[in-house]
């Protein structure tokens, strides 16, 4: 008997402004989009989720020219992904066992509510210590700067990632707006953090983590997880 198609979640922030600016953020549509069309395409069956249910907002980097994939215009245009968008599941309702993998997309709004959200931290944890794959990129990566709920250590202690550098988020011109620098926390916390020029697509592997380093980095990271999916699903086979 096949084994059922691997299950991954999809994850979004629910912070909708840069701190106590009036400017709006979100999700980074980009880095959603990615994984949504590679996984679900191959047939990995995807749950979108949000810290707090519900459609997300999004954020307006996500859109102009040269930032608008064809991955993004397509989303635009797919009623059926747009309808998974805005009905988003809130995290608090899942468990880890029921999932096979974790993509956390970025976008801003990400900087707040997924480092200090407990339901992701329970996620990150069960996940990774089942073994299985964990995925972010861009502000997503911020979801590993919490810590494991039973033993209080460091997601990333030890771990060679990346994610959105210092140089990049101050040409983005937020540097001042977000509630810390991704790269220096990172750091903080004990990563080792490696990074490409800016704005090229920049993937990092550590065991079951996949760190990209921006928006461009989603397609390829997306790929990595689905490979590692693949890869699992293949060890599981019983053998005839």
């Amino acid at each position: 008997m096949e084994a059922a198609m691997p299950r991954v979640l999809l994850v979004v922030t629910s912070h909708a402004q840069l701190g106590s600016s009036t400017i709006p953020t979100g999700v980074g549509l980009q880095t959603f989009a990615a994984p949504y069309y590679v996984l679900t395409e191959a047939g990995v069956q995807v749950t979108v989720a949000s810290v707090a249910g519900g459609e997300p907002p999004t954020d307006p980097l996500s859109f102009g020219e040269g930032v608008e994939t064809a991955a993004l215009q397509r989303l635009i245009a797919d009623d059926v992904a747009l309808a998974a968008f805005q009905d988003s599941r809130p995290l608090s309702t899942i468990d880890s066992d029921v999932v096979d993998g974790l993509f956390f997309a970025g976008g801003h709004g990400g900087m707040w509510d997924l480092p200090a959200d407990p339901a992701v931290a329970r996620l990150v944890a069960g996940t990774l210590d089942a073994g299985k794959p964990v995925a972010a990129v861009c502000h997503g990566v911020a979801a590993l700067c919490g810590r494991h709920p039973d033993t209080g250590r460091s997601f990333v202690e030890g771990k060679n990632v990346t994610g959105l550098t210092t140089r990049e988020e101050t040409e983005l011109e937020r540097q001042e707006l977000v509630p810390f620098l991704l790269q220096e926390r990172l750091v903080e916390l004990g990563a080792q953090f490696t990074e490409a020029p800016m704005f090229t697509s920049h993937v990092v592997i550590d065991g079951p983590l996949i760190t990209g380093q921006n928006m461009r980095s989603a397609d390829q990271a997306s790929r990595l997880l689905l490979a590692e999916l693949a890869a699992r699903r293949a060890a599981e086979r019983p053998t005839r």
